[in-house]
């Protein structure tokens, strides 16, 4: 028996300038997307916060914080899944960079930004696949099940 894997159909797609202060528009955008599919207050904010996390990665690592680049951001669902699928043309990240790993507690005293996106992208979201482009461009694909 084979099982096909169902598509899930683009509902939003969405294209942004690689500037950290349009991120709170994508949170927004992201939040009432996923409040519509059923998900808790919590739940949201936990997801909105690994999608920023995508966001701002790709845009300071990727694209090194040039404003003029673009990301682009797709959001669809069935009955079963969301699916938020972020991609840009900057540099590729390197696979020890977007690898699964469990988050270290950070040491206080030498805490700077940066470093904890990837796990927390991990840790929020069911499925997580980084394809790196050969010579430019990364696809983050994040999947979670709906709410029942």
């Amino acid at each position: 028996m084979t099982v096909v894997p169902r598509k899930t159909k683009e509902e939003i797609r969405i294209e942004v300038l690689a500037q950290p202060r349009l991120l709170s528009s994508v949170r927004g955008l992201v939040r009432g997307y996923l409040a519509g599919c059923g998900f808790s207050t919590d739940r949201i904010e936990e997801i909105v916060l690994a999608v920023n996390e995508a966001c701002a990665n790709s845009i300071r690592h990727a694209y090194g914080s040039c404003p003029t680049e673009k990301l682009e951001l797709k959001l669809r669902s069935d009955a079963d899944a969301v699916e938020i699928v972020l991609l840009d043309e900057g540099r590729p990240a390197p696979a020890e960079c977007v690898a699964p790993r469990e988050p270290t507690p950070p040491d206080p005293a030498a805490l700077e930004p940066g470093g904890l996106g990837v796990p927390i992208i991990y840790k929020v979201f069911d499925e997580v696949e980084f394809r790196p482009g050969r010579k430019r461009g990364n696809r983050v694909t994040m999947r979670l099940k709906r709410p029942s």
